[in-house]
């Protein structure tokens, strides 16, 4: 008899540490809102569009990255530079640099609008980004000599 009562009270406190790590756990994530709104948060690319050429897909880890202050982007460039073709080559998009001019507004959907500009040597990057409620992103990424390049996908 005082075999089963241990063997009780043991399954017991068992089931109630585990179910509060899991609690733990979970509640420990971020939402789509808080990642936004915190401005940490990681759009994964799944195709993009370049300016007056045909829609290309692609399946890589191409991502466009904002984590405090800072806007990371490893992205194709598949359109034309507003130079002589001759002088620069038709590089990724490919930053990791501060971010100014930072403007993020609610969408009238109840998702968000995120704008902001980053300065990656040789180019200015002007980046406006549409999130929806449900994870989906569209970025369009404008530059000084390049023509503008849109790229949809998912969040983190």
């Amino acid at each position: 008899m005082k075999t089963n009562k241990i063997i009780w009270l043991l399954t017991f406190v068992f089931l109630v540490t585990s179910c509060s790590v899991m609690k733990n756990s979970v509640s420990n994530k971020k939402t789509l809102r808080q990642k936004v709104e915190s401005k940490d948060f990681t759009i994964y690319v799944s195709r993009c569009s370049p300016t007056d050429l045909v829609n290309s897909g692609f399946n890589s880890d191409v991502v466009l990255k904002v984590k405090n202050d800072i806007a990371y982007a490893n992205l194709p460039f598949h359109g034309m530079l507003n130079v002589k073709q001759l002088e620069k080559p038709l590089d990724p998009i490919s930053f990791s640099e501060p971010m100014y001019d930072f403007i993020m507004n609610k969408n009238h959907d109840g998702g968000w609008v995120v704008t902001f500009k980053v300065k990656s040597d040789p180019y200015i990057y002007q980046v406006n980004i549409t999130i929806s409620t449900k994870g989906r992103a569209v970025a369009i990424v404008t530059s000084n000599e390049r023509s503008t390049m849109t790229y949809f996908g998912d969040m983190d």
